[in-house]
């Protein structure tokens, strides 16, 4: 949405861009940015509804009764929130449909207008109200300059497409761009959390089905099957299988990444030395619960396939983050199976009984085992290696607003040149 309003925010001559013909032909190609504008303007209400109970503001105020419940969050956030919603219930263009919407379209200005609103249907997944409840105070902040800054960029369009025929202003235009100014203001004083970009809802991941592909793809292809199946808690016997194979698949791994990126190879170094160790110490963990058969199957075609690849095959670097991105995944999955066993009584541990050696004349007195239940996640050996050396780090937190709010906050104060300005030509 940030990227497209930007860029209708540095057009100008509406009228010449939108049909040359007739003034019909201009008034249907309105209409038609009409719905996807009503698309954009729903989400908006809907997004700082959401963010408005987590978004205080960041003027001082006089103090007031702590003990007393209040409905304010905001003066700025719940005039912003009024203004959209006055926009969205007077409007009488509906929204776009979903065809309208993913059928491209020849002219630029609208097909700049279609992506906005695709994007926006989009959004309505990532600010659904069950998926909010997981957004931090800072994170509902950004938001709520998002949409102060896409309401600006509205209004500004408003004004600029006033003279399209049968053109429909916004309802209380002047309102909601003071809104949108003041939310804006507000929400700069704080310190926001971009990393809110990534998240929000995703698609549900799905296993490659089909013959296996040919060459590196192959392995690729079952490795994310793997990660998919994994989804499902597998027994102590099947996660020490699945451990091997990690082990040898990334040992096997490493020469190819020799060739194209040694830091990555070294990387792997490390990861095929951490499922060695973790291979020994599961020898002392047991247990019955769970299944896992499929990741089974996955981790094995997985090394397998590997094993068959040409010794002088060269995995180009998009493949290798490929397989760092699956690593990845895959080791913060096994982390948490090896967590959650210990949580849900799934695993057992190994342990010596000491016994009274009995004068029975026998040269080898066998040594008496006997699995006990685990107290604590940190007594098992394997849950300490996988907490320090297995489950990947944080990745610190976004402290830039990103390329595509600074585009659009340039567009907003974006002027055209004047006419007649002197430009300086290089090389004259």
């Amino acid at each position: 949405m940030r990227t497209e309003l930007a860029a209708l925010l540095r057009q100008h001559r509406v009228m010449h861009r939108l049909a040359v013909d007739s003034s019909p032909e201009r008034a249907k190609v309105g209409q038609q940015i009409l719905r996807f504008r009503r698309t954009l303007v729903v989400w908006c209400a809907q997004a700082i509804r959401v963010a408005q109970p987590l978004t205080f503001p960041n003027i001082p105020q006089k103090p007031a009764d702590p003990f007393r419940a209040t409905n304010e969050h905001g003066a700025a956030v719940s005039e912003l929130a009024r203004a959209l919603e006055l926009a969205r219930d007077q409007a009488t263009t509906p929204t776009a449909s979903s065809t309208e919407i993913a059928t491209p379209n020849l002219n630029d200005v609208v097909e700049h207008w279609r992506l906005a609103a695709r994007a926006a249907a989009l959004a309505e997944h990532d600010t659904a109200p069950d998926l909010a409840v997981h957004l931090t105070a800072a994170q509902a902040r950004t938001i709520a300059g998002d949409v102060a800054a896409i309401s600006q960029a509205l209004v500004v369009l408003d004004r600029r497409y006033r003279n399209t025929p049968d053109w429909e202003s916004l309802a209380g235009c002047d309102r909601l761009g003071w809104a949108a100014l003041a939310t804006a203001l507000d929400v700069s004083l704080g310190q926001p959390d971009y990393s809110v970009d990534q998240t929000g809802w995703r698609p549900r991941t799905k296993p490659i089905r089909g013959p296996a592909k040919p060459g590196v793809l192959g392995v690729l292809q079952a490795e994310h099957n793997l990660l998919v199946r994994l989804k499902s808690f597998p027994s102590a016997m099947n996660l020490r299988l699945i451990v091997d194979s990690q082990r040898l698949l990334t040992s096997q791994l490493i020469p190819y990444a020799e060739r194209v990126d040694p830091e990555l190879a070294e990387q792997w170094r490390v990861r095929s030395a951490t499922y060695s160790r973790i291979q020994r110490e599961l020898r002392n963990v047991g247990g019955r619960l769970g299944n896992g058969a499929g990741a089974t199957a996955e981790a094995a075609n997985a090394v397998s396939r590997m094993k068959a690849l040409p010794s002088a095959t060269v995995i180009e670097p998009r493949m290798l983050g490929g397989f760092q991105t699956l690593f990845r995944r895959i080791d913060e999955r096994i982390s948490d199976v090896l967590e959650a066993g210990v949580e849900r009584g799934a695993f057992v541990q190994r342990v010596r009984v000491p016994r009274l050696v009995s004068g029975e004349g026998r040269m080898v007195h066998p040594v008496r085992e006997r699995f006990v239940p685990v107290a604590r996640a940190a007594d098992l050996e394997v849950i300490r290696t996988a907490r320090e050396h297995l489950r990947p780090r944080a990745e610190p937190a976004a402290a830039s607003p990103g390329a595509s709010r600074v585009d659009l906050h340039a567009a907003l104060i974006h002027r055209p040149p004047e006419k007649g300005a002197q430009f300086d030509v290089p090389g004259l």
